[in-house]
């Protein structure tokens, strides 16, 4: 297959992905939301935001050629605030964040949360411990490819719920971002999957970006579920519960003192995850 017919089929795959048109981002362009469940999802996916560039930095340093760095340069800029007054991207988040009643200064201080912990640990392995075309393959057409065509159905469901044009800027600035970057990054792919080989590489990286994308949209669901029904998520298992087992939920439930337990519980495990200056500090310095 020439590169070209390769780049075009892999882009065709990409936007017809179960995670591309997961069930939440359905449910977000018909259906409509408060801005109480974009907080959610916005205080789950910002850690995504601040991750993202590390993944770039780690690249640069990996790249082969100068193709490749050029093009990851140039995508990194942008993300630094080249087209957003100055302002990096996870600044810019900020301003929905705290539009939908979120405060970014406290989830910078908070455990990072475990949808988006194992997102980023997943492509801080793509990018540092797999072939650069795989890393490649997940940072560039896994996003760049992917984001567009994601956030199209979180804007619409964005202004339903009151939105302005300014709150939702990063979603909107994104969009026109993100199809200049995969065109660079379709002219940096055209000279460097022209193998079998590097070709099967830069889609192994792109479907497994996809793969964890989808588990993340099925962590943010969860949570938005969680927040409007905080004793509605259990979970089941392989198998569906037992009437004695559910008998006895409903007892746990009743308890005052077994929330507070499961609470604690919670609290715990919660300081077994680092913040996410934390994280983006240990990236960093692994990516070395």
């Amino acid at each position: 297959m020439t590169p070209r017919a390769f780049l075009a089929a892999l882009r065709e795959e990409i936007e017809a992905h179960p995670a591309v048109n997961h069930l939440l981002l359905n449910r977000l362009a018909t259906a409509p939301f408060s801005r109480e469940d974009y907080r959610v999802l916005a205080e789950n996916h910002y850690p995504l935001v601040c991750a993202f560039t590390t993944y770039l930095e780690v690249l640069v340093l990996r790249a082969p050629d100068s193709s490749a760095r050029l093009w990851l340069t140039k995508v990194l800029v942008d993300e630094y605030g080249e087209r957003s007054e100055g302002e990096d991207h996870a600044e810019h988040y900020g301003y929905f964040m705290r539009a939908c009643g979120g405060d970014p200064a406290r989830v910078q201080g908070e455990a990072v949360r475990t949808p988006a912990l194992r997102f980023i640990r997943e492509h801080q392995r793509l990018v540092r411990e797999e072939p650069f075309l795989v890393g490649l393959g997940a940072v560039g057409p896994g996003h760049e490819w992917a984001i567009p065509k994601m956030f199209d159905a979180i804007i619409a469901g964005l202004r339903r719920a009151g939105l302005s044009e300014d709150e939702i800027g990063y979603f909107t600035l994104h969009c026109e971002q993100d199809c200049d970057h995969g065109a660079w990054l379709e002219e940096a792919l055209a000279r460097s999957t022209t193998t079998p080989e590097a070709q099967a590489r830069v889609r192994q990286g792109a479907l497994a970006s996809l793969e964890a994308r989808a588990r993340f949209w099925d962590g943010v669901q969860r949570a938005i579920v969680q927040y409007r029904q905080p004793r509605a998520i259990r979970p089941d298992g392989a198998r569906p519960r037992s009437t004695p087992r559910e008998l006895l939920l409903t007892a746990w439930d009743g308890l005052p003192a077994a929330r507070r337990l499961e609470r604690r519980v919670r609290a715990l495990r919660a300081l077994r995850r680092p913040d996410i200056p934390a994280l983006l500090a240990e990236a960093r310095r692994v990516g070395r």
